[in-house]
């Protein structure tokens, strides 16, 4: 059975560069990521261990058109930006795609294709994608955890993403859920896909000892609300800042 993990946290901006300055203000460091031909989108990277915040954007509008039949990445985009710069969308990453989407294909899930894709670095080079995506009928387009679960692989170009004050890491996001969008369901079905993805019982779902978890309260959005950092600097515990409608908390 593939294994999963939390891989990203996908922010949905209108100016990356923006994102950028203000997480410098906060003492944390986020850089250009590049683009993804043929999605139209363009990004931001910010890492944290092994999991990435990223601060997508429209890069081509046109391109961005053409694709949203085919990926959901940029049909949120379309839908979202400029109105909304929502953080959005949680991403998991998968030892086995094709396992995956069969494993949850042959459990009843509704999954679409694997898309290859591919982002151009501000360096030059060609990082290789792999995508599926899921949603849940009674959710909005918004909810996902099983959204994005693809090959990912840390490039050397992306090193200088890592918080540069002190060590920052990933505590846990808040998805606010409706009734209908139980934490049950979602825990259930993204277990199926992987055992070591939602393996916690206890409030929260962790994706292991160590690592981020991810905490269900009940709510209308029914999407990824907040993310909470763990940070050694006492001067950044407590604090809260907002990129967009995205909401970033220090503790």
């Amino acid at each position: 059975m593939a294994t999963l993990q939390w891989d990203h946290a996908v922010q949905f901006v209108n100016q990356p560069e923006a994102a950028i300055e203000i997480f410098a203000g906060q003492q944390l460091r986020a850089v250009a990521g590049g683009r993804h031909p043929g999605w139209g989108t363009r990004n931001a990277l910010s890492y944290f261990g092994l999991t990435y915040i990223e601060f997508l954007a429209i890069a081509d509008p046109d391109e961005l058109r053409a694709a949203t039949d085919k990926f959901l990445l940029s049909r949120d985009a379309a839908r979202l930006l400029p109105e909304n710069e929502a953080l959005f969308r949680v991403a998991l990453r998968s030892d086995d795609i094709d396992a995956t989407h069969d494993q949850l294909r042959r459990t009843g899930v509704t999954v679409s294709p694997i898309v290859d894709g591919q982002r151009n670095d501000p360096q030059g080079n060609i990082i290789p994608l792999a995508d599926l995506h899921h949603r849940w009928r009674h959710c909005r387009a918004g909810l996902s955890l099983c959204a994005a679960v693809g090959r990912r692989r840390r490039h050397p170009a992306d090193a200088a993403a890592r918080p540069e004050a002190g060590r920052a890491r990933i505590r846990w996001a808040t998805l606010r859920l409706s009734r209908r969008c139980s934490r049950w369901s979602i825990r259930r079905r993204c277990a199926i896909a992987g055992r070591r993805c939602l393996a916690s019982a206890t409030g929260g779902a962790g994706t292991g000892r160590g690592r981020p978890a991810f905490i269900f309260r009940e709510g209308a959005a029914n999407q990824l609300t907040e993310l909470v950092f763990r940070v050694a600097n006492p001067a950044l515990k407590g604090q809260r800042f907002r990129v967009g409608n995205g909401v970033y908390r220090f503790t």
